[in-house]
């Protein structure tokens, strides 16, 4: 038991340096250097080798107390650093995937249908223009030029947006409700709702594959906190390399969590279509053959008493 503690302390202090200490390490190094390189000598290496030199020399760090003291304010500040940002991280992943408040999430839809709507518009007036361009050409007798490519390209830069009419605050949210509509679609039962039963009686590699890819989204929030923290850094010191670096950080981690969503999607998908059966058994509701609605109906309700009892 002690060994399997020991063995358990261990990796969780090595994720900690890996997901937390290294980059808060990295943040108090562009803090340190943004504050002595500011704006105008952002990139003068030989006068970041002077305050290297300096500091290197200073007798006060030479001496092991103030080696030591030093060393431990720049972990503390690391430390400190890589808490703030696992937290900012949940944050960004509640602004990727907005719940509230109203106003918010009502003025993100609407942009995203604006923007939608144009890509749609775009390509409809090219499929119109085609069109008319076919007829005319062949009633003189013309060989049309095919606008086939354009129209794919168009087609598929709006169903990159969205395949139909946003109603969701964000990518991901739109994504994450289209696998709740299909759900919805396929076994008139509702994802929220059902889930939690789901997760219990589904496999463990299949958990372990969820939640993997769960944690890379987690992960993909905390990468875009740190390039938000680096921001505030370039904001206070006017180093613009940490501004550079940041929206790097910001960019990453806004693709990596997307495809995350894009992975996570499919999985929950595909958990609820090979287990939802076992679930329904487990509440005690026979499903011998198909997930029928009157199936359906009857977890649904199993569901709701269950709801009311708690």
């Amino acid at each position: 038991m002690n060994t399997f503690l020991q063995e358990l302390s261990k990796k969780a202090a090595e994720r900690w340096a890996a997901v937390l200490l290294g980059p808060g390490l990295l943040f108090v190094a562009c803090v340190l250097v943004g504050r002595h390189q500011g704006f105008t000598r952002a990139l003068d290496l030989a006068h970041l080798r002077a305050y290297v030199r300096s500091v290197s020399t200073d007798k006060a760090y030479q001496e092991p107390a103030g080696l030591v003291m030093a060393a431990s304010v720049v972990l503390l500040g690391a430390a400190v650093a890589g808490l703030v940002a696992s937290s900012a991280g949940g944050l960004v992943e509640r602004l990727w995937l907005p719940a509230g408040p109203d106003w918010y999430v009502n003025l993100l839809v609407r942009w995203r249908e604006w923007r939608w709507s144009r890509k749609e518009q775009a390509y409809r007036t090219v499929e119109a223009e085609a069109r008319q361009e076919l007829v005319r050409n062949r009633r003189r007798g013309i060989d049309t030029h095919s606008r086939s490519t354009e129209l794919r390209r168009l087609l598929s830069r709006r169903n990159a947006y969205s395949e139909r009419l946003p109603d969701q605050p964000t990518w991901m949210a739109q994504r994450m409700a289209g696998a709740t509509a299909r759900v919805e679609k396929r076994y008139r039962m509702d994802l929220a709702e059902i889930w939690p039963h789901i997760w219990s009686v589904a496999d463990g590699q299949v958990r372990d594959d969820i939640q993997g890819v769960r944690d890379t989204l987690t992960g993909a929030g905390r990468t875009a906190a740190w390039g938000g923290g680096l921001l505030g850094v370039a904001a206070v010191t006017f180093w613009w390399p940490a501004a550079a670096l940041g929206v790097v950080l910001l960019v990453t981690g806004h693709r990596r969590g997307r495809v995350a969503i894009d992975t996570l999607v499919p999985l929950i998908e595909s958990a609820v279509d090979l287990y939802l059966r076992e679930a329904a058994r487990r509440m005690g509701v026979p499903c011998p053959y198909t997930f029928s609605p009157a199936v359906a109906d009857r977890v649904t309700r199993v569901l709701r008493v269950q709801a009311s009892d708690t």
